[in-house]
């Protein structure tokens, strides 16, 4: 029995895919066809704005 795990990048842990196969190459097949019909998605990401600190206070 084999089962599927993908590693993205570096920075996240490995993801083990749904389903066991028997064989490799039923393994490796599977994990072709759900990687050819992976959904991306770029985003926009607003500019970190950096907080103003009082530099003076009164009392």
């Amino acid at each position: 029995m084999y089962a599927v795990w993908i590693k993205i990048d570096e920075t996240l842990p490995w993801i083990e895919l749904k389903g066991k196969y028997r064989t490799k190459r039923e393994a490796k097949k599977a994990a072709r066809y759900t990687l050819d019909r992976v959904e991306i998605r770029v985003v926009e990401m607003p500019e970190k704005k950096r907080q103003v600190r009082a530099l003076a206070t009164t009392h």
